[in-house]
């Protein structure tokens, strides 16, 4: 993120290890579906659970902050405080925090920007689920008599929802439940108001770097929402936030307002294109390199031969970053990747990833985990580390000498866990779940031929999260010009980057934005071209001004988390490409088939 050392990776406190042993995560012997929250909260059949779910969420926040099974220990392992969790260490390779992150490696566990993402968050969510499960069981035999077989059952079933945030209803905003400080459920003593933990967790210690005067919480009502520069300083006591004002507080209604337009623009398309992508390598993660090791090969000119490489639309992290952004906001910890874990929002956010996941895996069941290079590092391993599927996936014990591997989470179903949609569709030709996926998350209605913006965008050129966002047939758009406007089509965020770090230099991020449903809007052409009138005769090449002259219809507008634009070559925009594909006219693996037509390049 372009942070000083000393900003980055500040905490008061160091993890020590409890008499209690190693933390080993167990799978589960009996498998029950992860279900979506809004059911979970409103269907009275699964009211039992949800009042476990509550209590036990409460209890891992109680637990004291030097316990391994802790909430904050356990948050802790995403990113901040960059220390050992639970004795787990990279041996010689161990992170050193006065030299490594001045030389770009990731100081979490984490894996981002790398094939192991997806796998990675599978132990981590299972350890959670477990630590959940097990405070529910002790909370389930505290019930009268009369209740207790009930909350014992709910108990064993119980398993962490998910919240589906590119299905429609989420347009709405965020549940409910994720926003009110107060719930009342059914507790052993009879039903009770209590303090809601899925809004928010009070940090037990300091995290982050203690900044100047007005940029710490301790300062409202005059607290100055930080810039992009540091992580938000978070003193003990002090909860997590989302959309922070001057006073400290959520603001729920700028959380309600991205959800409006990003659900529609860049959610929906996002999952459209990406149960498209039957490559693991191109599904699961955001990062690429220019020469094409990461990701396929960066397109450079007009077909034929062929259009490999072309079609990096929407991986699954790239899609699961723009969700951090849009419920963050400037000074709220889901948008910042050292602190994201801490609010609860988090883990419902991550298990609807892990559902995208089970589901891509049964539409590409034979697509798996090559074996590369790691770009970015983690506390246990090296950058340019070359994983698979046999690297450890620390710091998750499988026993006391053994650490998971993504070849051991392949399978949900043998962590004892699983979905109801793949249950639904199980044993069936996985063309009949990717028609229902398409349907499930088409952006609008329609259907055919779909136009594309792509953007490769350097990684590493802004410090802090930012958005480059796409508009079309708007010549003066700008960092002011609001994404209600009819002319915005979407964006591809920038998470993370790191812009003192030599590691990230030449290291790209390839996004598309689906700008049909714009295009649909201001009533521009989306038919076929015609041979002769739109194509030149002496070149071969589509006439710009048949649909689109890459020059002036297309308006590239990076924006910061507080506001702010800047050019698009401050922000690392290197090309800007327009094309299109015929979604539903060709097979599950159109990205390597040259299906579309190519409407010309733009070079920043």
């Amino acid at each position: 993120m372009g942070l000083s050392h000393s900003s980055v990776y500040h905490t008061s406190h160091v993890r020590t290890v409890t008499t209690s042993g190693p933390v080993i995560v167990e799978p589960f012997s009996d498998v029950w579906p992860r279900l979506d929250i809004c059911d979970f909260y409103n269907n009275e059949t699964y009211r039992p659970q949800f009042d476990l779910l509550i209590q036990s969420y409460q209890a891992i926040y109680d637990r004291p902050y030097e316990d391994m099974r802790s909430y904050y220990q356990f948050a802790g392992i995403h990113g901040l405080p960059y220390t050992t969790y639970d004795g787990v260490t990279g041996g010689v390779h161990e992170y050193n925090n006065q030299t490594e992150w001045a030389e770009g490696r990731w100081g979490g566990y984490c894996h981002h920007g790398d094939i192991l993402f997806p796998p990675w968050h599978r132990p981590y969510l299972l350890l959670l689920e477990s630590l959940l499960v097990n405070e529910a069981k002790q909370i389930a035999s505290q019930y009268p008599d009369n209740e207790k077989e009930k909350y014992t059952e709910a108990a064993k079933q119980l398993r962490h929802p998910y919240f589906d945030w590119g299905n429609e209803k989420a347009i709405e905003g965020l549940p409910e439940i994720f926003l009110t400080p107060e719930i009342e459920i059914n507790t052993p003593k009879g039903k009770e108001k209590v303090k809601n933990p899925l809004k928010s967790f009070t940090l037990p210690v300091d995290v982050a770097y203690p900044p100047g005067k007005g940029e710490s919480p301790t300062d409202k009502p005059n607290y100055n929402v930080p810039n992009l520069t540091y992580n938000p300083f978070t003193p003990a006591g002090y909860p997590t936030i989302r959309h922070p004002n001057a006073n400290y507080e959520d603001q729920n209604n700028f959380i309600k307002s991205n959800m409006s337009v990003h659900v529609p623009t860049v959610f929906r398309p996002g999952l459209y294109q990406m149960f498209h992508i039957s490559d693991y390598l191109r599904f699961s993660h955001h990062g690429v390199k220019p020469g094409g090791e990461q990701i396929g090969n960066i397109f450079s000119g007009h077909p034929p031969p062929s259009a490999v490489g072309i079609g990096h639309f929407a991986s699954l992290e790239i899609v699961h970053d723009d969700f951090h952004l849009a419920t963050g906001g400037l000074g709220g910890h889901m948008a910042y990747i050292d602190l994201a874990s801490f609010d609860p929002l988090f883990f419902f956010h991550h298990v609807n990833v892990d559902r995208l996941f089970a589901l891509w895996q049964e539409v590409f069941p034979d697509s798996w985990i090559p074996k590369l290079a790691t770009l970015n590092g983690s506390y246990t391993d090296e950058i340019n580390k070359i994983v698979d599927e046999n690297t450890d996936l620390t710091p998750f014990r499988k026993t006391k000498t053994e650490f998971w591997k993504s070849s051991d989470v392949r399978d949900m179903k043998k962590l004892g866990y699983t979905y109801l949609e793949v249950e639904k569709f199980k044993g069936q030709d996985p063309k009949k779940l990717q028609a229902y996926l398409l349907e499930l998350y088409k952006p609008d209605d329609h259907y055919g031929r779909r136009f594309f913006v792509k953007l490769t965008i350097e990684a590493g050129k802004l410090a802090g999260p930012y958005c480059v966002r796409v508009f079309i047939d708007l010549p003066d758009a700008n960092a002011q010009t609001p994404t209600t406007s009819p002319h915005f089509a979407g964006f591809v965020s920038m998470w993370h980057s790191n812009s003192n770090s030599h590691v990230h230099d030449n290291t790209f991020v390839g996004g598309t934005v689906d700008i049909t449903a714009a295009m649909i809007r201001l009533n521009l052409r989306t038919e076929t071209f015609e041979l002769i009138h739109d194509v030149n005769e002496t070149t071969g090449m589509l006439n710009p001004s048949a649909i689109f002259d890459v020059e002036k219809d297309i308006s590239i507008v990076p924006v910061t988390l507080d506001g702010k634009g800047v050019s698009p070559k401050e922000a690392g925009v290197k090309k800007i490409e327009i094309f299109t594909f015929e979604h539903d006219k060709v097979n599950p693996n159109f990205l390597d088939e040259n299906s579309g037509q190519y409407y010309g390049s733009k070079k920043i």
